[in-house]
């Protein structure tokens, strides 16, 4: 996942280890995490593989490293963000894929989109089923972790809607109890 990140964030401008480690911490920092220890191997790894290309420039004494995405890592990027996505990877992957979004068609963004809310749909009656086959001396806390799950996911489904409408996002949170738009 990492290596994506990188050649997503150093698409258009080149970036050194601690600009990209920035960029994710202000970016996607809140549902992922990264650190040098595994940024630079990365970086390596890409340089090797011809997808980020790499330049020193002087500065303050020292050379400092700038990598910016070659054409091979911009198909490549594209090809990743194109690809279905294995759920198997968490929601916090799955958020730093759509965070890329915007470089994507309408129509491959809206197909993937809705794909995505299928899977969380898909999810949600698996969840009310178990709910419904609960006993009523299940232990609370147990139970408890059921429903923030179901709660979970029924937010998830309505963001998906949200912003393949392409809505206001602040409209998403800031509503009155009867879902309507309260800005």
């Amino acid at each position: 996942m990492v290596d994506y990140i990188i050649l997503g964030m150093v698409q258009n401008e080149a970036l050194t280890g601690y600009d990209i480690k920035k960029w994710i911490e202000l970016g996607i920092g809140n549902f992922y995490k990264a650190s040098y220890g595994n940024l630079y191997p990365a970086l390596k790894r890409l340089a090797e593989k011809g997808l980020v290309a790499m330049r020193e420039q002087p500065q303050g004494g020292r050379e400092k490293k700038y990598y910016k995405s070659t054409e091979l890592g911009k198909k490549a990027f594209i090809d990743w963000l194109e690809m279905p996505f294995d759920f198997s990877l968490g929601a916090s992957a799955l958020l730093a894929k759509i965070y890329f979004f915007g470089q994507l068609s309408e129509d491959i963004r809206n197909r993937q989109l809705h794909e995505y809310e299928t899977h969380y749909r898909q999810s949600l009656r698996k969840l009310e089923a178990m709910e419904k086959g609960l006993s009523s001396d299940a232990d609370y806390f147990m139970q408890s972790t059921l429903y923030y799950g179901i709660r979970n996911t029924q937010t998830a489904i309505e963001w998906f809607e949200h912003i393949k409408a392409q809505k206001p996002l602040p409209e998403f949170i800031h509503k009155n109890g009867k879902g309507e738009a309260i800005l």
